[in-house]
């Protein structure tokens, strides 16, 4: 992950000030170079899933799957998602897009990084513009910013998009509505038996 582009996303979470009690990293990696990875996450439960086996290390707990289907989280389940570099990977990206709506609490912040293009005058040439280049062998999709407000966070509160780096990386965030103020605590205090249930599919899942 580029220095820039993790400087980012900690830059959203300190600026919006949201210190989530559950944080999920969709397409997530352990170690440095995981979004969850950062002091203002301490405390929390952390949960990074990925189609590639990892281990849970640093207070991360790792699931294997894939963002499509993340059917062992509750609705509502956590107050900060995050994803990054993963939905070019992604050829079914929509559903994705569907699961990280669901589990987000109302009022909960949703951050998300891809590779895109952008209108850029000293450098695009005649019709046609630079992007990212290819760099995994499952490379699908390269997003705008129009993507971002549009789809992405279609329906969200307080969306910002903003593109940084050359060739460009998207990065947008926005706050899923609120039923009420205090929707988000009370959407975060998921009862502990559900809490419970989760764990008992992941440990399901490894055995």
């Amino acid at each position: 992950m580029h220095p820039k582009v993790q400087q980012k996303f900690h830059s959203i979470i300190a600026t919006t000030g949201v210190r989530p009690r559950r944080a999920l990293e969709v397409g997530g990696v352990m170690g440095p170079n995981s979004l969850l990875h950062w002091p203002q996450h301490e405390g929390a439960e952390r949960y990074s899933i990925n189609l590639v086996p990892m281990k849970s290390v640093d207070g991360i707990t790792s699931i294997t799957g894939s963002g499509n289907d993340m059917s062992m989280f509750d609705d509502g389940m956590f107050d900060l998602v995050m994803s990054n570099a993963t939905l070019e990977h992604d050829k079914h990206f929509w559903l994705s897009l569907r699961e990280m709506h669901r589990v987000l609490a109302p009022g909960g912040l949703l951050i998300i990084g891809t590779p895109g293009y952008t209108k850029d005058p000293e450098r695009d040439h005649g019709k046609s513009t630079h992007t990212y280049r290819v760099h995994y062998r499952f490379d699908y999709y390269r997003f705008s910013e129009q993507t971002f407000r549009e789809v992405f966070f279609a329906g969200m509160r307080d969306v910002t998009v903003q593109p940084i780096l050359q060739p460009p990386r998207i990065i947008g965030h926005g706050f899923k509505p609120e039923a009420g103020v205090k929707a988000v605590r009370q959407q975060a205090a998921v009862p502990a038996r559900r809490v419970r249930r989760v764990l008992r599919r992941l440990r399901a899942q490894h055995r």
